[in-house]
């Protein structure tokens, strides 16, 4: 595959415009964080008949807006308390969006759902008025949270004061938005969808396991034309944390999901994921790390970085305050 590489980058709004047609990565550029809510110039317009994903800088969390080629949107995740208002409303009335039509949520964690009540609200806070950000339908895994997750009822609450219509997402199922662009979840629950076609029930119940609500992260695979991409929140891969292990579902999604172009790395590239069988077996041109700048986890974690980086991926990083946009138009790759 050949690689080409053109540069226009936004300062203010901080976010660097990629459009793929080969998988390729640019050095990292460093802005601050607050540029994402100041004016200046304007973000490029979606390109019709194009499949766009921008990855914003959110703080320690993850938001990933995609806006298909018909058109359509869907935001998953939307990052921590406050995020939805500081980062993801700023990207959305430059981008003139003041609908969603699905909204996905990973999993229950707070850095992933946690800013969906100050998205939904508008700049005012409030709800019900003008400022309101309407969602068509919001998907998760169902059922309840695996560990504590303190933001999880005002989740469900912001669903209902928009009366937005909620369904469970489950390995196997597809969602249509686009006839163009094929969306596979190949996990959801710890329940992953095998080559074979059959689901697999993975046992969290272990004390010695670690990081359950992680494990049941949803796993989405798209496909336009010759792009293909990988999404699963924080979802693991058997390693460690504070002394326990975390459950091991990316090497079993992996045996489905097989190669990719662009993957979101799995858990902001914490040690729980990425794992040497993942790593072979996806084999992405480009990986995208969202992390916070300044975290206190140590995301990404050095081990991890390393283990693409010597496969070869390029590897592009939110935590300096640096926010990409993906465009793919079916083959190739540039980076404009």
């Amino acid at each position: 595959m050949k690689f080409f590489q053109k540069f226009l980058f936004w300062v203010p709004l901080g976010i660097l415009c990629l459009v793929f047609h080969a998988c390729l990565q640019v050095p990292s550029l460093s802005l601050h964080p607050d540029d994402l809510q100041s004016g200046g110039h304007s973000l490029p317009p979606p390109v019709e008949g194009t499949f766009q994903i921008y990855f914003p800088y959110v703080g320690q969390g993850d938001a990933g807006l995609m806006i298909f080629p018909n058109g359509k949107t869907l935001l998953i995740d939307a990052g921590p308390p406050g995020a939805g208002a500081k980062y993801l409303l700023p990207l959305l009335r430059e981008l003139n969006i003041d609908r969603l039509d699905a909204l996905l949520v990973s999993h229950y964690d707070a850095d992933h759902l946690g800013g969906i009540p100050s998205l939904l609200q508008g700049e005012d806070g409030i709800w019900k008025t003008a400022d309101d950000i309407a969602v068509g339908q919001a998907y998760d895994r169902g059922g309840e949270p695996m560990d504590f997750s303190p933001e999880y009822l005002p989740y469900l609450e912001a669903l209902q004061q928009k009366a937005v219509p909620r369904r469970r997402l489950a390995a196997g199922q597809e969602m249509l938005l686009d006839d163009s662009v094929e969306i596979r979840c190949l996990a959801a629950g710890a329940e992953v969808l095998s080559p074979r076609g059959d689901v697999i029930s993975i046992d969290l119940s272990p004390n010695t396991y670690t990081s359950k609500e992680n494990a049941a992260s949803i796993a989405l695979s798209f496909r336009f034309g010759d792009f293909k991409y990988f999404t699963a929140g924080d979802l693991t891969g058997g390693g460690m944390l504070n002394g326990f292990l975390s459950p091991d579902i990316e090497t079993l999604v992996a045996k489905t999901l097989g190669r990719v172009d662009v993957l979101h790395v799995n858990h902001h590239g914490s040690a729980t994921s990425s794992n040497a069988a993942f790593v072979a077996a996806t084999s992405p041109e480009a990986v995208m790390i969202q992390a916070g700048k300044n975290n206190p986890y140590g995301h990404p974690n050095a081990e991890v970085v390393e283990r693409w980086k010597n496969i070869g991926s390029r590897i592009y990083t939110t935590q300096e305050g640096v926010g990409f946009v993906l465009t793919s138009e079916g083959s190739g790759v540039e980076i404009r």
